[in-house]
C-alpha cells in the first residue's frame, strides 16, 4: 500500500483511489477524483434509495471524498452509524435491520465504481 501511495503522489492523484492508480499503471487510464466519481454516480446511486438511506449514503460519500476509500470499508460501518446516528439502535430506527443497512452500504459502492457511468 505504501508503494501505491507513493505512486499516487507521483502521478498527482492524491484525490483519487488506489484503484485509479492501478488502472493508470495497467491501462494508462487517467485517474478519477473521488468527488468526480461521486458526482458521476450520484443519480444511479440515489435512484433506488429512500430519503433516510439517501441521507446516510450522502454522509458516507462526503467522508469518502474528504478522507478516502478506507471510509467504504465494511469494518467501519458500526463506527459510521455511531458517528451519524449516535448508536446502532438509532440507525436501525431510521434505516431498517442490520442486513438492510449492510446491503445499502455495500450496494451503493457497486454503483460508485460501475464502469457504465
Amino acid at each position: 500500500k505504501d508503494d501505491l501511495e507513493k505512486l499516487q503522489e507521483l502521478i498527482e492523484a492524491q484525490d483519487s483511489d488506489l484503484f485509479d492508480v492501478l488502472e493508470y499503471i495497467a491501462y494508462a487510464k487517467s485517474p478519477v477524483a473521488r468527488a468526480a466519481r461521486v458526482e458521476n454516480a450520484k443519480e444511479n446511486i440515489f435512484n433506488l434509495l429512500n430519503l433516510e438511506q439517501k441521507e446516510f449514503v450522502e454522509y458516507v460519500l462526503r467522508n469518502y471524498v474528504d478522507v478516502g476509500v478506507d471510509e467504504l470499508d465494511i469494518s467501519k460501518l458500526s463506527t459510521i452509524l455511531d458517528a451519524k446516528y449516535g448508536s446502532s439502535d438509532a440507525a436501525m430506527k431510521k434505516l431498517g435491520t442490520v442486513p438492510e443497512i449492510r446491503n445499502t452500504f455495500i450496494g451503493f459502492q457497486q454503483k460508485l465504481y460501475d464502469e457504465a457511468i
